[in-house]
């Protein structure tokens, strides 16, 4: 059985059950809209390279 390693939101550290990143669009648009947007953030959050703050 392959483990999936869980992925955290960089923002709050919500940690998404499942697969990878599933749920984060939900997530993001409606607790981090305000910091960047979705379509922006969601690259940077896919390559691991988002930094909050």
């Amino acid at each position: 059985m392959h483990h999936v390693e869980s992925k955290v939101c960089p923002e709050c550290g919500h940690i998404f059950r499942g697969n990878g990143w599933d749920g984060i669009d939900a997530h993001w648009r409606s607790k981090h809209e305000a910091v960047m947007p979705y379509e922006k953030a969601w690259p940077l959050l896919k390559s691991e390279t988002y930094a909050s703050g």
